[in-house]
């Protein structure tokens, strides 16, 4: 079994929010430490503990050159204390060979097929700046989509979630 490195070797344990300890990062070999924005962990602390999500199927849409460094990831960092950011995304699509490329319009082709989830149900969450991959699956597939080229942020959460309440509005106004 090959091992990459700089991959998380240990967790750094901190505050998780409302005084909840808990994995918020992990070490590298390097000493490099790998962390949500806290944008990030909000978003997905509030589609794990609010009702109103409690419906929500959580899935990755990566171009990431190293997929099993990215599943490290997240299957160390905590949401909240004893749940992990990769328990709680049931689709991953991360990478850049096979079926996959630097395009994300390929991973939610994959995860449409993988899920079953029709695109008009989707909210896509991008940091990339050298592309713009939300006007391209926008285009593509009609996914609602916000770019978030700073890291996710809690204005750019709940931009998304307006934009895609706006969206089925709309469309059940039809």
């Amino acid at each position: 079994m090959h091992e990459l490195s700089g991959c998380p070797k240990k967790p750094v344990i901190g505050d998780l929010g409302n005084g909840q300890q808990g994995v918020i990062g992990a070490q590298t070999s390097g000493r490099d430490t790998v962390r949500l924005y806290d944008g990030a962990l909000k978003a997905l602390q509030q589609l794990h503990t609010d009702p109103q999500f409690k419906d929500v199927v959580v899935g990755a849409a990566s171009s990431c050159l190293e997929p099993r460094y990215a599943d490290a990831c997240m299957d160390l960092l905590e949401v909240v204390p004893g749940v992990t950011i990769g328990s709680m995304f049931r689709y991953r699509q991360i990478g850049r060979t096979g079926k996959l490329t630097s395009s994300k319009v390929t991973h939610f082709r994959e995860l449409h097929q993988e899920s079953g989830i029709p695109f008009s149900e989707m909210l896509f969450f991008d940091d990339c700046n050298w592309g713009d991959h939300v006007q391209a699956v926008g285009d593509a597939y009609g996914v609602v989509g916000q770019r978030t080229p700073s890291g996710m942020t809690q204005k750019d959460w709940n931009a998304g979630l307006a934009k895609f309440a706006a969206k089925q509005s709309s469309a059940q106004s039809h």
